[in-house]
């Protein structure tokens, strides 16, 4: 058989590019710091890749948040649904703690969002970047401990010098978990903890994991 001439072939279109990164939106209690901290988070090359995380800062406390979550994850769905994850990021607090904290994870759960929850706040996940912390703990000593550790004078951080040592408080919050889950302490008594690294295992495994 005789070889096909160049202007034998069949034109082919290429197939349009797709883009398989899977989009997180991240609905935060605190209106800077978390958002600061997934931010840079999010910028990260191996993050890049992967995924696409749309981070909202808003102020609210933990069953509304969920409500706005839920409101969002609903009306998207309905306009284009899609590859789309929707977390919650919010604290238990102490020594007060929030209220109806339980109503909100449980309508998390029932409507499939995540919760990524901090025990007593978002300062002891920081706290965990450089030390491991095991005593029950409240809010202001977190807060002074964290700048300790940074220098931080306010609600800013810097997310570089995080990103470098988030594997550590990874591998210090699943021990939390594991150390809590033994003494059979489950939320929201389980201070101190924060459920922040599995967030970040889902985002970096796909992101592919669950909600706590």
């Amino acid at each position: 058989m005789a070889p096909r001439r160049r202007g034998d072939r069949p034109l082919r279109r290429r197939a349009p590019r797709i883009d398989e990164r899977v989009r997180f939106v991240i609905f935060c209690e605190g209106e800077l710091t978390e958002p600061l901290y997934l931010k840079a988070f999010a910028a990260l090359h191996e993050v890049r890749s992967t995924a696409t995380l749309d981070v909202r800062g808003l102020g609210y406390e933990p069953r509304k948040l969920v409500e706005e979550a839920r409101k969002v994850k609903r009306s998207e769905r309905r306009q284009s649904p899609g590859a789309t994850e929707y977390w919650c990021v919010f604290d238990v607090e102490a020594p007060t703690q929030h209220a109806r904290l339980r109503d909100a994870v449980q309508m998390a759960r029932d409507n499939g969002i995540g919760v990524a929850i901090s025990n007593p706040c978002f300062e002891l996940w920081l706290v965990l970047h450089y030390a491991d912390h095991e005593g029950w703990i409240n809010n202001d000593d977190c807060c002074s401990l964290r700048r300790q550790y940074d220098g931080s004078q306010g609600k800013r951080l810097d997310g570089g010098a995080y990103m470098l040592r988030r594997g550590e408080a990874i591998m210090r919050a699943e021990r939390l978990a594991r150390l809590h889950a033994e003494a059979d302490r489950q939320f929201p008594t389980d201070n101190p903890s924060s459920g922040l690294y599995r967030l970040l295992q889902a985002v970096d495994l796909r992101g592919d994991v669950g909600t706590r």
